[in-house]
């Protein structure tokens, strides 16, 4: 079964020939690498962030990602920079960016949301945290695209921080942002004025809006389910256990991969693979003794472990309880409830 990956759209690709043309890069290679990209839907992340470190290696400057982002137009991040620019205000036009953003990338999920004078744009650090470079230039091409189309090339951002460590000199950010800009923080994030994002898109277009609304719905339901596989590994994982502790290869070899791409994938998200088979066991664990007729020995093999004692010490591990505790208070609930 084909499995999904995280993805940046293939157009991204072309934000970076642009770049190369201003920048009177020639690199034929590279430019022939870029093209071949640019003609595909999608490219995993990884990719994305390696041929950013190869652009910066073959042309180092500082803060490349924001020389880059401000050169963004609509079509490089296709139908979502549509969606932006036809918007009859800029919030809308950031209220549809995060919920078609998925058209662009699906690593980190963003959230709008008012916060007393302020516009929050804030990307969720739990599903991991992007390469600097990539952050560079979606922040600075969503900033770009605001100033282009919001009718006031001279708006600013309160704020922006992101999660990466703090680079040597952070001149070149303040000078684009014209604003505090941060780093280490939490997640990455961009405090707008609620007022200038209150006012309305230049490019507006309603017609046109309702149009592409409807097909960028379409395109979000044809997209994979970058979670098809976490699911195929957990259900694997549960039929394995019968055997004893699941090893990764021979998880591996059941889903009819290569543990090397299982691997990479799991990498990619920022998952390990004892994370997820130990939190695979715990909800089975909780599950099993639901049921009265099951012993903790039986529960301990059928979750793979060879001895009770090495269950009911990962079992604390994970709850702080031990099997037993946790068992008396839960079914003495149950029977005081029936």
């Amino acid at each position: 079964m084909p499995h999904a990956t995280i993805y940046v759209a293939g157009t991204a690709a072309s934000l970076l020939l642009d770049y190369m043309d201003q920048a009177g890069l020639a690199q034929p290679t590279f430019r022939a690498k870029l093209e071949a990209l640019k003609a595909s839907p999608r490219m995993p992340i990884a990719t994305w962030w390696e041929i950013l470190v190869e652009l910066e290696q073959l042309h180092p400057v500082k803060a490349l990602g924001i020389h880059i982002g401000k050169l963004t137009q609509a079509h490089h991040v296709g139908m979502l920079g549509y969606l932006s620019i036809y918007s009859d205000t800029l919030v809308q036009a950031l209220t549809r960016f995060s919920r078609f953003q998925r058209l662009l990338h699906n690593m980190a999920p963003s959230k709008v949301y008012v916060e007393g004078e302020d516009l929050v744009v804030w990307w969720d650090p739990t599903e991991g945290v992007s390469h600097l470079l990539s952050d560079e230039v979606l922040v600075a091409g969503l900033v770009t695209l605001i100033r282009r189309h919001g009718g006031n090339p001279q708006v600013s951002p309160r704020l922006v921080g992101f999660p990466q460590s703090r680079p040597d000199d952070v001149q070149p950010y303040e000078d684009f942002f014209q604003c505090p800009v941060v780093f280490g923080r939490e997640a990455l994030v961009v405090r707008l004025s609620a007022k200038d994002m209150a006012l309305p898109v230049n490019t507006r277009d309603p017609h046109l809006m309702a149009l592409l609304e409807q097909q960028a719905e379409m395109m979000l339901q044809a997209l994979p389910d970058r979670d098809a596989l976490l699911k195929q590994l957990r259900h694997h994982i549960s039929m394995s256990l019968q055997d004893g502790t699941p090893e990764f290869g021979d998880v591996a070899t059941r889903m009819g991969m290569a543990e090397r791409t299982l691997y990479r994938y799991l990498q990619e998200r920022g998952l390990r693979y004892k994370a997820i088979l130990n939190e695979r066991r715990f909800e089975l664990a909780r599950d099993y003794m639901q049921d009265a007729k099951l012993s903790l020995p039986e529960i301990a093999l059928l979750l793979g472990y060879a001895e009770q004692s090495a269950f009911s010490r990962a079992f604390k591990e994970w709850s702080g309880e031990t099997p037993a505790s946790y068992r008396r208070a839960r079914l003495g609930h149950a029977r005081q409830v029936r």
